[in-house]
């Protein structure tokens, strides 16, 4: 089984005989042999690394292995921390909610969102109450206000059977 790091060619390892060759500053070089490319590089005591391979001819850089590796690796760690932090985190309210009781679930809410997690707001409905759907917009639109400084709302209130929902994302 072949990983990322081992797909990507170096020196020797680079099998064509034209490469487009950047350098370590970045400049282009333009096309070179790739014995020569492979060279210069070591002139430089850096490795030949090849970041484009499905271009005619491929395009390689001149740069510290190494360092190109720690710095994917970084890389990759910050995307799957950006992914991991945004769960959705789902709060349920019933219309005939206490005022201390509402007070106690934005304080939830507002850790949640510190946390950077999404917040999904649901309004319960139990019989007849679904008659009175207003009554759970009023609620949503308090709990908004409420934590307008840490979300913002990006789902509108929709009804979905007997659930009124809003989402909301942290700000960042």
């Amino acid at each position: 089984m072949t990983t990322k790091a081992d797909a990507i060619r170096i020196n020797e390892g680079i099998a064509v005989p034209l490469v487009r060759l950047i350098g370590a500053a970045g400049e282009h070089l333009g096309e070179k042999p790739a014995a020569e490319a492979i060279a210069l590089a070591r002139a430089a005591g850096l490795d030949l690394v090849e970041i484009v391979a499905n271009s005619t001819p491929p395009v390689c850089k001149i740069l510290d292995f190494g360092k190109y590796k720690y710095n994917q690796k970084k890389k990759d760690r910050k995307t799957r921390s950006h992914a991991d932090r945004t769960d959705l985190k789902e709060m349920r309210l019933r219309t005939k909610i206490e005022t201390h009781d509402f007070e106690v679930k934005m304080t939830r809410i507002r850790r949640f969102l510190t946390k950077g997690h999404r917040v999904k707001l649901s309004v319960i409905f139990r019989g007849r109450e679904i008659t009175h759907v207003e009554i759970g917009h009023r609620l949503l639109d308090r709990a908004r206000a409420a934590l307008a400084k840490e979300g913002k709302v990006i789902q509108e209130p929709i009804l979905d059977g007997k659930f009124l929902g809003l989402m909301i994302d942290p700000i960042r």
